[in-house]
C-alpha cells in the first residue's frame, strides 16, 4: 500500500525531492519519526527504480 502511495505522489508532482514526498506520503507523521519515514521513502524509490517505475534526476524523482 505505501508503495503505491509513493508512485501516485510522484506522478501528481511530477518532480520531487525525497522531502517534498515525505511530506505527502506521510502526512501527519510525528516530525521525531520523519528520518524513519524519509528513510523508507527512500528504499521504496529505489526498488521503483530498479523496476523502472521511477527515475532520479540528480535530487529530483520522477514516475517513468
Amino acid at each position: 500500500r505505501r508503495e503505491a502511495l509513493v508512485l501516485e505522489a510522484l506522478r501528481a508532482a511530477g518532480a520531487a525531492g525525497v522531502d517534498e514526498l515525505v511530506a505527502v506520503v506521510y502526512r501527519g507523521l510525528a516530525v521525531e519519526l520523519q528520518r524513519f519515514a524519509r528513510l523508507s521513502l527512500l528504499a521504496h524509490l529505489i526498488k521503483l527504480q530498479r523496476e523502472g517505475r521511477a527515475r532520479r534526476d540528480d535530487d529530483r524523482w520522477h514516475a517513468a
